[in-house]
């Protein structure tokens, strides 16, 4: 689907934008703000609490940014967002809702899986399931145990104290809806379908899910009557019939689309619901409707009919946004350590060049550095070196060095007048290290980046400063 005069002009959009967004990390934790001016960086007066999902629902976009530019600033930044969050988890590994970005002190103190926390679960897993990289999935397996421990209230789930799991609201949000595909996703098939039994039985009641549905009383929360057409029982909904092939999801499926059809239709699209007892329309459409909600239901209904599109049967496997884009497993995305290793790959920078620092280039460059080209094996060590380890990627054992795994020494030459120095001197100069940059700028003595920090790649090393921020999902 290529448009051959396509040079990356939209690519180049987003690394302005999110170049525009870096500010907002500017914090003591490594949170972001919740908002930024993207002309003149976060205002004086911002806000300083935010939400869990704000900081945690940044990993796939900014990470596949950084594997596209081959600048790793923008994964980094995001893992450190949800490192911050993690490292001010409570002792039974809950987080809370909203944090001082700053303080890192916890604003509010409900732990939950619904609204300000959601997609901080979710990005967890699909940051594993798209990069790779085993930290994420430790995280999300910490932090899924504690949720099924303290928050399962089997078919439910409720808020608790994030600190003594005592319990603070029973209520279903609408927003906890998309758990049971997440379970999906995670291979917990069996709770992932009770809860979601439960929660359409919500929808059936009322037609739509409100916001809030008291599990006390079993009624509409008051103040939280509303439908604003969303995608979250529905993408469960296409998760579980893909999982199970059982038609009772696309029986589901056919309900809500009549609600839709029959209670949301107005004149120039869908109506956002104000009180699902009612259901009386506001004149107001969500752009995630089109995005998600009715997306998941053409998902649903299609691979009813068989896998003959994209996403069952394209060249790629896809992850899904938490706005329901799809993220392709490319191997530039996915094996960014990989890809360029093998003869013929597609790499972006082809003029990448590798500077070797040692005592006798020292000697002959007043900068220190020596430089000769890289071939493709030299390219899948990237910047990324630094961003996070190589954990379980296919075809490499982590038990290796890279210079083993491909042959590659990093050793400078020795001049043969060297050769008659005793064994000694040699290994005095072998056991001097030899950091590596991969260079493409212009300026061959400016390095792109600086020596490799060790806690860079130490899933439990967490900056003392570090802790989270805000801002909700929707």
């Amino acid at each position: 689907m290529r448009i051959p005069s396509y040079d990356d002009e939209l690519l180049h959009l987003a690394e302005d934008l999110a170049r525009r967004m870096l500010p907002a990390f500017d914090t003591p934790t490594g949170i972001p703000f919740g908002s930024v001016n993207l002309l003149h960086g976060v205002d004086e007066n911002e806000s300083k609490i935010t939400s869990t999902a704000g900081g945690g629902t940044l990993t796939l976009e900014f990470g596949i940014l950084s594997r596209l530019t081959n600048d790793p600033i923008f994964e980094q930044v995001a893992k450190n967002a949800v490192r911050g969050l993690w490292a001010r988890r409570s002792k039974i590994n809950l987080v809370g809702a909203h944090i001082d970005v700053f303080s890192g002190e916890w604003t509010q103190k409900d732990a939950g899986i619904g609204t300000s926390i959601d997609s901080f679960y979710e990005y967890l897993l699909k940051a594993y399931l798209l990069f790779g990289d085993e930290e994420y999935l430790f995280i999300f397996q910490e932090a899924y145990k504690a949720a099924m421990k303290y928050l399962f209230n089997d078919p439910w789930y409720v808020e608790v104290n994030m600190n003594s799991a005592a319990l603070v609201w029973p209520l279903f949000n609408s927003l906890q809806a998309f758990w049971p595909g997440l379970q999906v996703l995670a291979g917990d098939i069996e709770p992932a379908i009770r809860t979601h039994a439960a929660f359409f039985s919500v929808w059936r009641r009322y037609g739509f899910t409100p916001e809030g549905f008291n599990l006390a009383t079993l009624s509409v929360q008051q103040g939280q009557k509303s439908y604003p057409l969303r995608p979250e029982l529905i993408e469960s909904t296409y998760w579980l019939y893909k999982a199970t092939r059982d038609p009772r999801y696309l029986d589901a499926g056919r309900e809500i689309l009549a609600s839709l059809q029959y209670g949301a239709r107005c004149t120039c699209g869908y109506c956002h619901i104000s009180d699902v007892e009612f259901h009386k329309q506001e004149d107001h459409m969500e752009s995630f409707f089109l995005a998600e909600t009715v997306k998941y239901l053409w998902l649903l209904f299609d691979l009813a009919a068989g896998p003959d599109n994209l996403v069952e049967n394209g060249p790629y496997k896809y992850i899904f946004s938490t706005e329901g884009h799809l993220l392709p497993a490319t191997p530039q995305i996915s094996l960014v350590r990989e890809h360029c290793s093998y003869f013929g790959a597609y790499c972006r920078n082809s003029n990448l060049r590798l500077k070797t620092h040692s005592p006798e280039s020292a000697q002959t460059n007043s900068s220190g550095s020596q430089t000769r080209h890289a071939d493709s094996s030299f390219l899948s060590r990237s910047s990324y070196q630094s961003s996070s380890p190589v954990y379980g990627l296919k075809g490499l054992c982590p038990g290796l060095t890279y210079e083993q795994r491909f042959g590659i020494s990093f050793m400078s030459p020795v001049d043969s007048s060297s050769e008659d120095e005793n064994s000694s001197q040699r290994e005095t100069t072998e056991v001097q290290s030899h950091s590596v940059v991969l260079n493409s700028n212009p300026d061959p003595e400016v390095p792109l980046s600086g020596p490799h920090n060790d806690h860079d790649n130490d899933p439990a090393h967490v900056p003392q400063e570090e802790s989270p921020s805000s801002k909700q999902k929707r």
